[in-house]
């Protein structure tokens, strides 16, 4: 059963990077492995490592400490949503760029529209407790399964790796062509 997850991880992580979702020191993926552990990114990883993810608790240990800094937040997500199968932050660049610039995203394409749907963009106003306000944001709308963060990206939950990575592909690519029509 692992094997089988870990599988699913580098598919799906492979597709995250390729589509330059997915970066280094930037980003994080995690997979519920069992009902009190999940597999996460090591931090300062490079993708082209082989053994970049390690197998960590719900409960924080030592091994936290070896891994992304959004492992509390991955943590509490598939502790208040049971669906929650996978968890990514992704940082597509012209995501970012139209969050700078909107409060909310409204995608124009079809797929934009049907899968993803408008997205208020949440705003972080204290920068020296960043990561502690994003934590708020998405647990105070952890019923929502996609969490848009002006200049830091985006957090995805999904009960399917291939779905959640179809999600982070169709939000770049429904925010390049609303920036390729607002002239930004």
């Amino acid at each position: 059963m692992v094997t089988q997850i870990k599988k699913e991880y580098e598919f799906v992580l492979d597709t995250l990077f390729q589509k330059g979702l997915f970066h280094t020191y930037q980003t994080s993926f995690s997979i519920r492995t069992e009902n009190d552990k999940f597999i996460i990114n090591k931090k300062d990883s490079t993708f082209n490592e082989h053994d970049i993810f390690k197998e960590v608790h719900y409960k924080e240990d030592l091994s936290w400490k070896d891994v992304s800094i959004d492992v509390r937040l991955h943590s509490y997500i598939y502790q208040k949503q049971s669906l929650a199968k996978c968890i990514a932050h992704v940082f597509p660049l012209n995501l970012v760029t139209y969050s700078l610039y909107h409060n909310t995203f409204r995608p124009l394409d079809y797929y934009g529209q049907n899968v993803i749907g408008a997205r208020k963009i949440y705003e972080v106003s204290d920068m020296d407790n960043f990561l502690e306000q994003v934590e708020s944001i998405v647990l105070t709308h952890i019923n929502e399964n996609i969490f848009i963060i002006r200049g830091f990206g985006a957090y995805l939950y999904d009960r399917d790796v291939k779905e959640l990575a179809k999600k982070a592909s169709i939000l770049e690519n429904s925010a390049e062509i609303l920036l390729k029509i607002s002239n930004v």
